[in-house]
């Protein structure tokens, strides 16, 4: 582990319980802590894969006989192995239990390294908030009472008698605890591995908000990587985001609340208008343009212009269909345009459901360009495309002004349908030379941002790929805005009263026969 000692000063309070600061200035964009997991396993509830690589698991361990395995992969960690294979299971153990395998890998922890195991055992676990909750009999039938009747550790593990207040406590820790890891790239460039989550008690000792100061990256050896995302200040708390930035204040706090017992007082969550995104803003019913939003203050929800009061009740019907049409709506483009039209009616358009709807459109969009020949793509496609572009990095740029994952990619995103639509453009004289130069110079300058939004990411990750991308791409780039430059002084050349279809036929057409295809 690097970083933490000279970084992080830890702090505690009856509030917050153990949360760190900075011990000394930071700069924007500094690596202040690369740990390794102690303990890292597949997602809750998620489908059997392979204990090793966390791939679909298509066979069994010859070993201890009841670990999932993938095609690649012919063995997993060797205590591991010997502790199942001593355990007398029945083979389909854990096919049926797979929820087992985190808490058995903590629990083994106690024998392989006593140290991290007493680490893991002071991160906060909710215990007594969870007692008696829906959580805490989903752990009790798929943990607890299966690792019980197992009968795996009837002997004490060690001098630790594992009971189920102790599985309840790392199965509580595990859910506020564990960071997301993504698939990595391997070194052919496929993704290597599925959706699995890392314990990290460093890491973890950072406060959540939404609009943190800090941000994570993991690489291919599932070990992570914070940076800072602006400047920080000695004695600043250092925070971490466990939400997703475009979801509304009701659905992150839901989410936290849930998920980890805990209520954000974040600048964004005390602000009823989320900074001016109005993302869990509805239309008012009495007044053109204005916007009602709810204030926790005095519960209400209040126009920003008239100041009526919307009733809660036609509130949640209003937010309830809107969820439901969401959630069943076809992955159709005139489905979801459908979907989008009749609910911006009554939300507004950057309510984070119609969002939600949106990012799904720009999805279908982007694969449908992908896949079809530059020229065959409809131009209304091309424009919507860039229409959505534009307004997901808008939202983002307000949320995240940071250095941002997100940003950086819907920046290159961005950058790709203002060159596609651009190039369409001057295909059809919709526009001349000079105005496709100022656009390219213009993606030139997104592409730029983004790549160093994105230069943080390891390469091993899929947004490190899309750095290695988009850089091969500015070269091309830069390159094509080269020629337009000449294009331009080619037709200056042949002077202001030349036809300009005329005068543009040459330069034009080689311009489509070097730029046409993608990329």
């Amino acid at each position: 582990m690097e970083g933490f000692e000279e970084n992080f000063q830890v702090m505690e309070s009856e509030q917050l319980g153990r949360f760190v600061v900075a011990k000394r200035d930071l700069t924007r964009g500094q690596q202040i802590l690369l740990e390794e997991p102690y303990v890292t396993g597949p997602y809750w509830d998620a489908d059997v894969s392979c204990l090793n690589c966390f791939r679909d698991s298509c066979s069994t361990c010859q070993q201890c006989g009841v670990a999932p395995l993938c095609y690649d992969c012919t063995n997993h960690d060797e205590a591991e192995c010997s502790f199942y294979r001593m355990s007398g299971l029945d083979r389909h153990f854990l096919y049926n239990n797979f929820n087992v395998v985190m808490p058995v890998r903590c629990l083994m922890l106690h024998r392989s390294n006593r140290e991290r195991y007493d680490e893991i055992m002071t991160m906060e676990s909710r215990l007594e908030e969870r007692r008696g909750t829906e959580i805490w009999d989903i752990h009790e039938k798929f943990v607890v009472k299966p690792l019980i009747e197992s009968g795996m550790f009837v002997d004490k593990l060690d001098d630790l008698e594992v009971t189920g207040e102790l599985l309840q406590r790392i199965c509580g820790l595990l859910d506020a605890n564990t960071f997301e890891i993504r698939g990595n790239v391997d070194s052919r460039g496929s993704e290597k591995g599925y959706l699995a989550r890392g314990l990290y008690p460093k890491t973890a000792l950072m406060t959540h908000s939404c609009m943190p100061n800090t941000l994570l990256s993991v690489d291919g050896y599932s070990n992570v990587r914070v940076f800072t995302t602006y400047p920080v200040k000695m004695g600043e708390m250092l925070t971490i985001s466990y939400t997703r930035s475009l979801f509304g204040t009701y659905d992150r706090q839901t989410h936290l609340r849930k998920g980890r017992y805990f209520i954000c007082n974040c600048r964004r969550c005390n602000d009823p208008t989320e900074l001016g995104t109005h993302l869990s803003s509805i239309k008012c019913t009495e007044c053109d343009g204005g916007l009602c939003s709810f204030y926790t203050d005095d519960p209400r929800w209040e126009c920003n212009k008239c100041h009526k009061l919307l009733k809660r009740e036609y509130v949640n019907e209003v937010l309830c269909a809107a969820r439901d049409d969401i959630m069943i709506c076809p992955l159709e483009v005139r489905d979801l345009e459908r979907v989008i039209n009749k609910h911006s009616k009554v939300l507004n358009p950057h309510h984070s459901l119609i969002i939600e709807a949106k990012q799904t459109l720009l999805g279908e969009f982007k694969f449908i360009c992908v896949s079809t020949d530059p020229m065959a793509v409809p131009k209304p496609v091309l424009r919507r495309k860039f229409e959505l572009c534009e307004e997901m990095l808008l939202i983002l740029r307000f949320l995240e002004p940071g250095l941002s994952r997100l940003v950086g990619i819907a920046m290159y995103d961005y950058h790709v349908a203002l060159i596609e639509l651009s190039r369409r453009n001057f295909d059809t004289t919709e526009i001349r030379s000079h105005e496709l130069l100022d656009n390219l110079i213009k993606a030139e300058g997104e592409l730029k941002q983004a790549i160093n939004m994105l230069l943080f990411e390891h390469h091993s990750t899929p947004e490190g790929q899309l750095v290695k991308r988009a850089m091969r791409e500015l070269k091309e780039l830069r390159a094509e805005i080269s020629v337009v430059r000449a294009m331009i002084e080619d037709e200056n050349l042949e002077g202001q009263n030349r036809n300009q279809r005329s005068g543009n036929g040459n330069s034009n057409n080689n311009y489509k026969i070097k730029f046409g295809k993608r990329r």
